[in-house]
């Protein structure tokens, strides 16, 4: 199984839910900077970053 793309699920329920950066920053104890650069591509998530945003966007769909 590939692992899932962050960026683009984070883009995708960002659009799903009409929510920015800094709702989805805000609400998933992330820093709007880490969500700025995860999405465009200049950054990686952590393991931990990864299972937060995973976590947050299963309980919150």
């Amino acid at each position: 199984m590939d692992k899932p793309n962050i960026a683009e699920m984070i883009i995708q329920y960002e659009k799903d839910k009409d929510m920015n950066d800094t709702q989805f920053a805000f609400e998933s104890h992330l820093s709007v900077e880490r969500v700025h650069n995860l999405k465009s591509g200049d950054y990686e998530a952590t393991k931990d970053e990864e299972k937060t945003i995973l976590e947050y966007i299963k309980l919150h769909q």
